[in-house]
């Protein structure tokens, strides 16, 4: 994958996150409060004001991020050799899929049935595969995977993630404590998920020892914090889960991409 081409793909990162942020807010300010209050009464009569309403702010903070992160590291770091992150980037981007959850609400509003939920969880599922695998790939070029095998890594994670997505059973007949449908398999999913930072983290701490520079402790430091705060935006409806994860994302976004940025820089 050359530099030309990396640069191109985050354009088409942040101009695809920025939009859908964008329409997102559109949609959800159309109807208001009222609307948004209606639909929680008759599509999610479990979930009580509290609960509803963080997970759509928990939804909104994933796509902001996604687009602020794309948008930065095309005009701060467009040109960085380093393809960890870029990786880092792809998995940025995959965060806007969680607006799926912002749609499971507007689908509320048209009184749609479970099928369309369905469809909108799997969106959401294809995200957070296809960014875990990213992350990983990402990893192995810390460790020796040459350059050239980019491209071929990060249509993998595509790949991949819509395999497991289509393939994630679900078993409910109405939207979750989430506004997405419950999931089957759910605690075998999360294992993945964990497994799957487990051995990105492998890979930075042998990428240390083989170079001896802490700017790889740093930036698997940094990832971890970034994939706990997704984490518990995903998992938890609270106010002070929102609260909590996103000055955490925050850090942890600036000190991966910092510590990135600052190897290469003298390479």
């Amino acid at each position: 994958m050359t530099i030309r081409l990396r640069e191109r793909l985050y354009r088409a990162f942040f101009a695809a996150a920025a939009s859908a942020t964008i329409l997102a807010v559109v949609a959800i300010w159309i109807p208001g409060l009222d609307g948004l209050e209606r639909v929680r009464a008759t599509a999610f009569p479990s979930l009580d004001a509290v609960g509803f309403y963080s997970a759509l702010a928990a939804s909104g903070i994933c796509a902001v991020y996604a687009a602020v992160v794309s948008g930065l590291i095309v005009f701060r770091s467009g040109r960085t050799v380093s393809v960890e992150i870029f990786f880092f980037s792809l998995w940025s981007f995959c965060q806007v899929f969680e607006l799926a959850r912002i749609g499971s609400a507007l689908l509320g509003m048209a009184n749609a049935n479970i099928g369309a939920y369905s469809l909108m969880t799997r969106f959401a599922l294809f995200g957070r595969y296809s960014g875990s695998i990213g992350l990983f790939a990402g990893s192995l070029f810390s460790v020796g995977l040459k350059q050239e095998r980019a491209l071929p890594s990060m249509t993998f994670a595509f790949m991949a993630g819509l395999l497991f997505a289509s393939i994630h059973p679900l078993n409910s007949v109405a939207p979750g404590a989430d506004l997405l449908a419950d999931r089957g398999i759910e605690p075998l999913a999360r294992s993945f998920e964990l497994a799957i930072l487990a051995l990105a983290l492998i890979d930075y701490c042998l990428a240390w020892r083989s170079v001896k520079d802490k700017a790889y402790l740093l930036a698997a430091a940094g990832l971890t914090m970034c994939v706990v705060a997704t984490t518990t935006l995903r998992a938890m409806a609270t106010p002070w889960a929102v609260i909590a994860a996103t000055p955490i994302l925050v850090a942890g976004t600036w000190l991966y991409i910092k510590s990135m940025h600052d190897y290469y820089l003298w390479r």
